[in-house]
């Protein structure tokens, strides 16, 4: 019983070989038949080719230049949900072909809004966006890119400023300015009033510490240590000069990197189209010349 099964493994293994053996030489035959195809009608393929170059260079000249930019951005009073969800709008308006309603909302010349193709949102750092997507808490100043697709590359200067307003004064982001401002004002007072009672207490200490020329000392008989009432006060003014920066930065958008076009569009590429013209005009020929050479046979 043994030997019969493994004479039945030998054949079956035997007959897969044979089979593989049969596609290769298959194969190798066909790669040999199309050859001898363009040898013999190597005049319709050149023909084929110089029609592929021909409209490939046509559509080059009729295709408008497209150039491609980028917009760095953070903000720290939207979430990166939401200025996607504001850059979609745009993005849907853009795809219904109506400049005069996007010149609208971006407080642009519709001549500027008609050169614009395509609005895309993307997040700087997916890898960082998603450490963040499920928590339950909002993550404020996470960089985000929005990709502008335009016909003209003298129009992102303009459109740079136009999209950091549409995002920076929507009613929901002013609103958030204002209570944060208020906020980091408030703060900001609270910190100067309590730096006033700290120099007057360093004063004091300066005044009536006992003994005087030691680290520590007595004042009106209570132990008090006078380095750690200067250190909180370099502490304080830290605070202070930090809540002056938020105070300073308080614009709900940053560019983090501008628009920066290239020279030369980003397409149409010549040579990638003539390339791609030429290839599917050689198709074409081929399964022409494969035609005339089976009704020929």
């Amino acid at each position: 019983m043994q030997s019969n099964s493994s004479k039945n493994e030998e054949i079956d293994l035997l007959a897969i070989l044979n089979g593989i053996k049969r596609i290769f030489i298959s194969l190798f035959l066909f790669f040999i038949h199309c050859i001898g195809i363009v040898q013999k009608r190597w005049l319709i393929f050149l023909l084929f080719s110089i029609l592929g170059a021909s409209a490939g260079y046509g559509l080059y000249r009729y295709l408008r230049p497209v150039y491609v930019s980028s917009l760095s951005l953070s903000s720290s009073i939207l979430s990166n949900d939401y200025c996607a969800d504001m850059i979609e709008n745009l993005s849907e308006i853009v795809k219904d072909g109506t400049p005069d309603l996007l010149a609208k909302r971006l407080n642009i010349e519709i001549p500027a809004a008609k050169e614009i193709k395509r609005i895309e949102f993307s997040n700087f750092n997916e890898k960082l966006n998603k450490m963040y997507e499920d928590r339950d808490t909002i993550v404020l100043g996470i960089p985000f890119k929005i990709i502008v697709y335009s016909y003209s590359n003298t129009v992102f200067e303009t459109v740079e400023a136009a999209l950091v307003s549409y995002l920076e004064n929507n009613k929901y982001a002013l609103k958030r300015k204002e209570i944060k401002k208020q906020n980091l004002e408030a703060l900001r007072g609270k910190l100067n009033s309590e730096l006033i009672q700290l120099d007057t207490l360093k004063k004091n200490l300066s005044a009536n510490i006992l003994p005087r020329g030691t680290t520590s000392g007595f004042v009106f008989g209570q132990p008090i240590d006078p380095i750690n009432v200067y250190k909180a006060g370099i502490e304080m003014f830290r605070n202070d000069l930090n809540v002056r920066e938020d105070i300073l930065l308080i614009d709900g958008i940053q560019v983090v990197d501008s628009f920066s076009p290239r020279d030369k569009p980003d397409s149409p590429k010549l040579w990638k189209m003539i390339g791609a013209c030429v290839s599917l005009m050689l198709f074409f020929a081929f399964m022409l010349s494969y035609r005339l050479e089976r009704k020929k046979t």
